[in-house]
């Protein structure tokens, strides 16, 4: 991780290079907003902002106080965790599921497999459920910090972005309750953190090759957790090959914004590519459910993990549903009524809303030129989006949307490069945060549970 700290004068040429005082990285000139400081004695601040592991870890340690505050309320089982705890617990007990109540592999097992790890070490009750979903919560903070900075260099904006992710009311309750959605994002953040770094960084052939098979080890391991993961995995395999396509153009222009990162693809190589890309997220995924073959006395063979997967894709075709519960897929992104039966679940509109405004910007920047950043942000949003218009799936949730929001909180900090930093003397960046607070505020006691008369401190839901 020592990367980070290095200057990118090989990684991302520059034929005229633009600096960021904030950053010691340097990133193709296209991609740079005007520079906002002066060539002088940088300030404590600045010399902060130099550390970026070290600032990553401190926004983890504020999101771990956050989620773990309260986090055994209440104190029975809630919502879906009705299927997960009894699977979880059966991985401590050694045992098939012996709750007939809980299908057995409605999802795949690692997300389980995690929670029962937390189970083991904070014991069988609410807070034990919930302990390592929090971890996993807080770790997500630290993963769109790092995934941020990679992005854009710019250790104002990671910060903006960790911050809109530590204020995001999706992070939260789904950090917060024993379901597996969580691991999903936080094994998907980290892919993303991985595959950046790969292709950004200033570093040897070997380490960008570790980096980038690394990415497709958590893109896998996303997808033990749950299969929305092969959204994000078709997302490295667009953006790889359309790389790859440019390295081999002759001649490169090596004015284009994406030249130095396709000159860093064909590093790579493609059998590396194809590792990444094929064989590792394979591997890693079915290396999920030896632990499970090895509780229910199944051989750990390709004709018992065709069969669990095919039980998966029938069990989630067919399980009826609430009707009551469900929502549109098209519903959710201005959707301001909170999913009560979830902790009063909405989305934080300065979020979600202002990360749609971000996201029509990043369109439009992109279609005049071309950038990584925010042809990234725009594929994640519309692969982990318009998955759910296209589903086989009977029911749909709104906290299906989880992935798409915290996405969308990186989107507004994207968004945020090249517009003006102040408004009547004050950081537009600021004051994005301070607006995302007062609303997290008012959503807090009651996605946290408290009792009454603190759950309506802000006013009761109407």
């Amino acid at each position: 991780m020592s990367d980070f700290y290095r200057d990118s004068r090989a990684a991302i040429p520059a034929p005229e290079p633009n600096l960021s005082q904030s950053s010691g990285l340097q990133t193709p000139s296209v991609d740079l907003g005007p520079a906002r400081d002066s060539f002088k004695e940088p300030s404590p601040r600045a010399r902060a902002y130099r550390h970026p592991i070290a600032i990553a870890a401190i926004f983890g340690l504020i999101a771990l106080a956050l989620l773990l505050t309260g986090i055994g309320k209440p104190p029975t089982m809630y919502f879906d965790e009705g299927y997960f705890v009894p699977e979880a617990r059966a991985f401590l007990q050694g045992v098939p599921n012996p709750d007939p109540y809980a299908p057995p592999l409605a999802k795949p097992p690692l997300g389980k497999l995690i929670m029962a790890i937390g189970m083991e070490a904070a014991g069988d009750n609410s807070f034990g459920w919930r302990i390592a979903g929090s971890v996993c919560g807080a770790l997500t903070v630290v993963a769109v910090y790092l995934w941020s900075y990679l992005l854009l260099q710019d250790a104002s904006l990671a910060a903006l972005a960790a911050g809109l992710a530590l204020l995001n009311n999706f992070l939260f309750v789904m950090s917060r309750i024993a379901t597996v959605d969580v691991f999903l994002l936080f094994f998907l953040m980290w892919s993303l953190v991985a595959y950046t770094a790969a292709l950004t960084l200033d570093v040897g052939a070997g380490t960008r090759r570790i980096l980038f098979c690394s990415s497709g080890i958590l893109v896998g391991l996303a997808g033990a957790c749950k299969w929305n993961a092969l959204d994000t995995l078709g997302v490295f395999f667009l953006v790889t090959a359309a790389l790859l396509w440019i390295s081999r153009r002759t001649p490169i222009d090596s004015r284009s914004s994406l030249a130095a990162y396709a000159d860093n693809v064909k590093q790579i190589g493609l059998p590396v590519l194809l590792i990444g890309l094929i064989l590792a997220p394979i591997a890693s995924y079915n290396l999920a459910f030896w632990p499970l073959c090895r509780i229910i006395h199944r051989p750990f063979s390709f004709h018992e993990l065709a069969a669990m997967n095919t039980f998966m894709w029938h069990f989630n075709r067919t399980t009826v549903v609430n009707p009551l519960l469900i929502s549109p897929w098209y519903s959710w992104p201005l959707n301001l009524s909170p999913m009560r039966v979830l902790s009063y679940l909405v989305g934080n509109p300065v979020i979600t809303w202002g990360g749609l405004a971000a996201l029509a910007l990043c369109l439009r920047r992109f279609w005049m030129s071309d950038t990584f950043p925010k042809g990234m942000v725009l594929l994640l949003f519309a692969s982990n989006y318009l998955q759910w218009a296209v589903t086989p799936q009977k029911g749909l949730y709104y906290y299906y949307y989880y992935p798409c929001v915290m996405i969308l909180g990186v989107a507004i900090a994207v968004a945020m490069r090249g517009l003006p930093t102040r408004v009547f003397g004050m950081r537009i960046s600021f004051l994005v945060l301070v607006a995302a607070a007062i609303v997290f505020a008012r959503c807090y006691p009651q996605m946290a549970h408290l009792e009454s008369p603190w759950d309506c401190t802000f006013g009761c839901w109407p």
